[in-house]
């Protein structure tokens, strides 16, 4: 079954936007004082949820657990989280933001924000809810493969 020109359209933007987003994670990991992209992903995690344990997180944050654990120990060395045991099972680590790391995480978003809004000017409320909709629908698409 051929696919039609409009669902070729969007996964070509698919691709462009993933191509860019991969480029300016690999931009963002060269700025000194800065959260990296994942590191800023891991970190919101935190912000929003409150502290939670190292496979938690991982998975919160879509990565795996030897990543998120590698990430954590880089953010603990730097002062943005911390680790603490937790209360139920001492033999589980729960990390937690530091103010610094949520400063940071503050910041990564309103940058963010900022940019998304300028970039989507003209957008109405309709369009970004459908656009939400069809990522969500290629996030489910991806996630199953």
């Amino acid at each position: 079954m051929e696919a039609r020109e409009p669902c070729d359209r969007l996964l070509e933007s698919l691709r462009g936007l993933l191509a860019a987003t991969a480029s300016r994670r690999g931009r963002d990991t060269r700025r000194p004082g800065e959260l990296s992209f994942a590191q800023a992903r891991l970190a919101a995690c935190l912000y929003e949820r409150g502290a939670m344990s190292g496979g938690r997180l991982a998975e919160a944050a879509h990565l795996s657990p030897s990543a998120a654990s590698e990430m954590l120990d880089g953010l603990e060395r730097v002062g943005i989280v911390e680790r603490a045991e937790a209360d139920a099972d001492r033999r589980t680590r729960v990390f937690s933001l530091s103010a610094e790391g949520a400063r940071l995480v503050e910041e990564k978003v309103r940058t963010l924000r900022a940019e998304a809004a300028e970039a989507l000017e003209g957008c109405t409320d309709a369009d970004l809810a459908a656009a939400a909709r069809v990522i969500d629908r290629l996030t489910k698409m991806f996630a199953r493969r």
